[in-house]
């Protein structure tokens, strides 16, 4: 009884603040600064946004508990050499989560992937893109009743097998807003080297 009496004496204390698990209905709007090495021709720069969030899934709707869905879009252009070259992908699935401590999760993604490049400049143009699915599993924690930190690392299967690693940092300025920086990575694909750096806007709900 004495310890309840001085749990809630702290919270009624000004400024008192409590970690909260980290909230999955979100969306997102990323400015994206991204680097692609390309085999013989060293890198390139572009520039471009990212839109995308997850929800959870209402567990009345479903047998298991703890479920999600996301999905992501990045679309990123250069046109520094006079050829308008642009980079999209495309990540959206369905994921699952655990509860580690209260303050962090746990979870794993199964996903849909779509990569697709083009090119166009002096009356040619060209185009190629790839479908594959992708495995995924990730941490999310709450570091400090503010911060939140993200890490995963995905497996896609794309005609050459690899990897996308991302790790991202939020700062929670309300209950609903956040401002975040982020880096990701790929692995070769369609023979290039991908890698961004964002910075985000939340919206949580």
């Amino acid at each position: 009884m004495r310890k309840a009496v001085i749990a809630l004496a702290m919270l009624t204390l000004p400024g008192a603040v409590l970690a909260e698990t980290p909230n999955w209905n979100k969306v997102d709007a990323s400015y994206l600064d991204t680097d692609v090495g390309v085999d013989g021709a060293g890198d390139l720069s572009f520039d471009g946004f990212r839109v995308g969030g997850s929800a959870a899934i209402n567990p009345d709707l479903v047998v298991l508990d703890n479920l999600f869905v996301f999905a992501d879009f990045d679309s990123v252009s250069n046109d520094d050499s006079g050829f308008d070259l642009d980079i999209d992908f495309l990540s959206a699935g369905i994921g699952s989560y655990k509860h580690l401590t209260n303050t962090t999760d746990l979870y794993s993604t199964v996903s849909f992937e779509r990569a697709k490049f083009s090119g166009s400049g002096q009356g040619l143009s060209t185009s190629a893109s790839e479908n594959a699915w992708g495995v995924g599993v990730g941490l999310r924690s709450m570091i400090a009743p503010k911060v939140e930190v993200d890490a995963k690392v995905d497996y896609i299967a794309f005609d050459e097998d690899t990897f996308r690693f991302s790790v991202s940092a939020f700062y929670h300025a309300t209950a609903n807003l956040s401002f975040g920086l982020g880096y990701e990575t790929y692995g070769e694909v369609q023979y290039l080297d991908v890698d961004s750096l964002s910075a985000t806007v939340r919206y949580s709900f």
